[in-house]
């Protein structure tokens, strides 16, 4: 968690911003915190860099309401808790509905704090999942990219079906199949392994579990029904 926050207190009263304050202060002692009381001064501040919203309900000209629904607007990604003593239950069903992250009552502030932080770790965990997902996607391009990129026609396989899952231009050349027609079928309607001399079976390369590569020659059936002479190497 980041050991200064900035925090923006829609608050009115300043008795209430007060206390408010001096609860989150003692538990993140380096929190900067900007109160403001109109409209024009909550759109001005939410240009600023912000870990968290904090809003009363009721704002003499200016709503709660229409202070989440402006947030949601400029900074969905900052979490908005409502801390009021006037917002009913069905209010802050709704207010919760429309985006807001969650609400605390004055009269039960005891329960801000563990409000506050799991909101901020819920920002944080949702920050972590987007790093790992935009890993993922740049690592399948870089995989997609070297895949296709390889002058020997490749297949991926499920080891335990046998099917194949994936496969590159080359392949689709050589077979002259297109990807959906290869996708999904068994490598041996494709591969037609040599008959091993001791065994007298025809056998397909197998994915050794210590990662050695494994050949074999073997038939490529083209969708023509010609067959190419191939050597075929398999590994997990």
């Amino acid at each position: 968690m980041k050991a200064t926050l900035r925090i923006l207190n829609l608050e009115d009263n300043a008795r209430d911003a007060e206390l408010t304050e001096a609860m989150i202060s003692a538990q993140w002692p380096h929190c900067n915190i900007i109160r403001v009381e109109t409209r024009e001064e909550f759109v001005s501040a939410l240009d600023d860099d912000l870990d968290l919203i904090l809003s009363d309900y009721t704002i003499p000209g200016f709503s709660g309401r229409d202070a989440l629904l402006l947030a949601q607007e400029k900074r969905p990604e900052v979490p908005f808790l409502f801390v009021s003593g006037t917002i009913g239950e069905d209010a802050a069903v709704e207010a919760l509905k429309s985006g807001a992250t969650d609400y605390v009552l004055k009269h039960r502030l005891t329960r801000l704090i563990p409000a506050v932080d799991r909101a901020l770790r819920e920002v944080e965990e949702h920050t972590e999942r987007e790093r790992a997902e935009e890993a993922m996607r740049q690592s399948e391009h870089k995989y997609r990219e070297l895949f296709e990129s390889l002058s020997d026609a490749a297949f991926l396989a499920d080891e335990g079906t046998g099917k194949i899952i994936d496969t590159n231009r080359q392949a689709q050349t050589l077979l002259g199949r297109s990807r959906a027609e290869i996708l999904g079928r068994a490598q041996s309607q494709f591969l037609l392994a040599a008959v091993a001399k001791e065994s007298g079976k025809s056998v397909l390369p197998a994915a050794e579990p210590n990662h050695k590569v494994e050949s074999s020659r073997c038939e490529l059936i083209r969708a023509d029904k010609k067959s190419v002479p191939v050597e075929a190497r398999a590994t997990r």
